[in-house]
């Protein structure tokens, strides 16, 4: 064991994926529900871990629970983009942890902010599909770390999360997408959003190493509590909170349940209860190098939507569409981004990737 990872038993894991693929298909699941009057609320399903169902269960309140003239801001309440940072920044930081153990380092600590700047593109659809009405313009990691180790083997670490972090190259790469209404798959294409558009924000979470893959996540500014990071017993977590991939799901189907309801508000003048179940696939393969094919990132990412029952299924489609194309997530996950790290241990250091 070192920095709570056990490297021993990765080179055994390695060998049991080689032998039997299935083991290393991890599928994480989460859900969302809007309900008029009472906010919005998702939680996590069980998990599909290679042959082992991880009976995994977690409920948040976030904000964006609210459809009329009022503010829907809460100082006390995550959105969804909150939790999608934490869930690419724990990634990132596990991957750099991990793949420091196995080199001999002991982190006395490791930390990030990361930032993202969000700017609107307007309400448009192009030729052949969606174009996002706004966008993540570029991701930053600024990166402090203190072991004991010297700065250019924290440099060759901390490299290899841009390559090997899933949820990373997730948000880095270009990733598909999927959305159904119901059994019925929904077409749709996600396009690069036109440059330059001025304005926007830019939003940032603080994400820390607690103990082996234990992490907090805290705003930048406001006074939310902590948000939680964890991963399941069967690897060496004590499902203490989801894990980043169970976040990034939790995260989309919730963003997608809230903004279905607000097309409905614009479009009917009223809401109804909508529910999204959201699934991804984790391939530990390509993770570990075990298959140079196997996608290193989060991916096969698909929503399963349910609208209200007073709405036609043609106007259900129409909401989930529109969603879809407002989603902050959804371009950030299906469109590829630069990001910028910049890597702090024993005195500054930056680059660009």
């Amino acid at each position: 064991m070192r920095n709570g990872f056990n490297i021993s038993s990765s080179g055994e894991f390695v060998n049991e994926i080689r032998e039997d693929a299935q083991e290393a298909l991890f599928y994480y699941h989460a859900g969302a529900r809007f309900k008029p009057g009472r906010g919005l609320r998702a939680w996590t399903d069980p998990a599909i871990l290679g042959r082992v169902k991880s009976a995994r269960r977690f409920e948040l309140d976030l904000a964006g629970g609210r459809h009329d003239d009022a503010d829907q801001s809460s100082a006390e309440e995550y959105t969804p983009l909150d939790l999608a940072l934490a869930a690419v920044g724990v990634c990132s930081l596990k991957t750099a942890i991990a793949g420091g153990s196995a080199r001999g380092i002991n982190f006395d600590a490791i930390e990030m902010v990361i930032s993202a700047s969000v700017q609107p593109c307007g309400d448009t659809a192009g030729e052949e599909g969606l174009v996002p009405a706004s966008r993540v313009r570029r991701l930053a990691y600024d990166i402090r770390t203190e072991s004991d180790a010297d700065s250019d083997l924290i440099d060759e670490v901390t490299r290899q999360v841009l390559d090997r972090s899933p949820n990373h190259r997730t948000a880095k790469d270009r990733t598909a997408l999927h959305f159904r209404h119901g059994t019925r798959p929904l077409s749709w294409a996600c396009h690069e959003a036109p440059t330059g558009t001025e304005g926007g924000r830019t939003l940032s979470r603080h994400v820390k190493w607690i103990s082996g893959t234990q992490f907090e996540s805290t705003a930048t500014e406001g006074f939310r509590a902590p948000l939680r990071v964890d991963e399941a017993k069967q690897f060496s977590g004590v499902d203490w909170a989801p894990n980043p991939q169970e976040y990034i799901v939790l995260a989309l189907a919730a963003e997608l349940a809230s903004l279905a309801a607000g097309q409905q508000q614009k479009a009917t003048g009223a809401t109804g209860t909508w529910t999204v179940n959201a699934r991804g696939l984790l391939d530990l393969r390509g993770l570990m190098l075990v298959d140079p094919d196997a996608s290193v990132g989060f991916h096969d990412i698909t929503c399963t939507v349910e609208g209200p029952s007073e709405l036609t299924p043609a106007r259900t489609e129409e909401c989930i569409q529109a969603a879809v194309r407002e989603s902050v997530l959804v371009e950030l996950l299906a469109l590829p981004h630069e990001v910028e790290v910049r890597l702090a241990h024993n005195g500054p250091a930056s680059r660009r990737q």
